[in-house]
């Protein structure tokens, strides 16, 4: 969703406003109650009051996105990682502020022209290494220490697309292994369509196989059912449907790369 909005229009803190509202399922506007506190996520002590008054937060919102699209010759990696911390500073919602802006990082990366798809899985990374996550951006705000913060977000990036490359390499040589042993099973292994359904999610049913291959159902379930006595699918009932899922591709896209 948020990929459509800057298609459509610039990075904004509307934008950001969308974003969480979503993710919170939720409509979600610019704190109005004061009170709010952030705390360590392990010790529950107090750690940053953000600033409060709607008008305030909005001002510095305003200020982050003069931020955003300045045309200063900074880097643009370098300018998302001091963008984060300047939005997860404001904390403008009343709740989901972190998820939100490790969704607007992609965003300007994309913006950016660094990106084409939203395919950098960002949070893995930062997750990972949440106590440093917290600890740097306390380290900004007490004692503006900005090249240590800044450097934990390069490596972010780095290690991401890094592990984003090797997910895309496994996820491949998996496509080949698969249609070799599939064009074994079935006639329906040399249908290109159908092994692409096969990879569009981990699982698939008889009717989109149906539609997107143009046979008939009673053709479709006999590919199904052939790869699943290869040993290349396995069939699970939900309810009154059949799932056939890739258990291989599932394997690949849920196990962490290590770079």
């Amino acid at each position: 969703m948020g990929v459509d909005a800057i298609r459509d229009r610039p990075l904004t803190a509307q934008t950001a406003a969308l974003v969480c509202s979503r993710l919170q399922g939720r409509e979600m506007s610019v704190r109005a109650i004061p009170g709010t506190r952030i705390a360590n996520p392990t010790t529950r002590r107090i750690v940053y009051a953000p600033p409060e008054g709607q008008d305030n937060i909005r001002e510095k919102l305003s200020a982050w996105e003069h931020f955003v699209h300045a045309h200063d010759g900074l880097d643009p990696l370098v300018r998302m990682a001091v963008a984060h911390y300047q939005f997860e500073a404001i904390h403008p919602f009343h709740d989901g502020n972190g998820r939100t802006g490790r969704v607007l990082n992609i965003l300007m990366l994309i913006s950016a022209g660094l990106l084409d798809e939203p395919i950098l899985y960002l949070s893995r990374a930062i997750i990972a290494r949440k106590n440093d996550y917290y600890r740097l951006l306390r380290a900004v705000t007490e004692d503006g220490a900005w090249a240590e913060w800044t450097l934990y977000m390069l490596d972010v990036v780095r290690e991401s697309a890094d592990s984003t490359l090797q997910k895309f390499s496994a996820i491949r040589q998996c496509q080949e292994d698969i249609a070799v042993r599939a064009r074994a099973a079935t006639p329906g292994g040399r249908d290109a369509q159908f092994l692409d359904v096969l990879f569009e999610q981990p699982y698939c049913r008889i009717a989109t196989v149906v539609d997107r291959c143009d046979v008939s159902r009673q053709t479709a379930s006999t590919w199904l059912r052939a790869l699943v006595g290869a040993g290349l699918l396995s069939d699970v009932k939900v309810g009154r449907e059949v799932l056939f899922v890739n258990h291989e591709f599932l394997e690949v896209l849920t196990r962490s790369e290590h770079p």
